[in-house]
């Protein structure tokens, strides 16, 4: 797995100073760590697919963890699997990502199994904007968590407000 830390430092967790600079700046914090430390066992152990995964960000709430990665060809069978060993190894509920720049697939990988109706934009008469992702009334029941926390894991990962409609 490619990381943006090194790996013996991930693995010791003893930090060089480079990697010590980043962590410093706010780029990744201790989560980032226990994931990406995570991952690599995996990798050694049961799933050696991950050696073509590059790992991104990791994204904390109190109820879940979204883990940001990209591989060429994944499937959503694989980064739900990934997501099923980290929630085994973590003790948390976490759901796997793949890095894309569509927030209509983005927000269709979050919010799984509910399915995304349609993404819409608002503009606001301050003249800035925010994204309403639209779902299903009857899919609000099967989402991974609430729909506040889903809304603040969403505008994080693209840097713009995003809203969760239920219709």
């Amino acid at each position: 797995m490619k990381l943006p830390l090194c790996q013996i430092d991930v693995k010791s967790g003893i930090l060089c100073p480079r990697c010590q600079s980043l962590v410093d700046k706010g780029e990744y914090d201790e989560w980032d760590i226990k994931v990406m430390r995570a991952l690599l066992e995996l990798e050694e152990s049961k799933m050696s697919f991950l050696r073509d995964f590059t790992y991104h960000k990791t994204l904390t709430t109190h109820e879940l963890l979204v883990v940001i990665v990209s591989a060429p060809k994944t499937s959503p069978y694989i980064l739900a699997r990934i997501g099923k060993a980290l929630s085994d190894k973590l003790n948390m509920k976490v759901r796997v990502v793949e890095k894309t720049s569509s927030l209509k697939q983005l927000a269709g990988q979050v919010l799984a199994p509910a399915q995304v109706l349609g993404v819409n934009m608002l503009w606001l008469p301050d003249g800035s904007w925010e994204s309403i992702v639209r779902i299903s009334k009857h899919d609000t029941r099967v989402l991974p968590a609430k729909i506040e926390t889903l809304e603040d894991i969403l505008s994080r990962i693209n840097g713009f407000p995003v809203r969760i409609r239920a219709e």
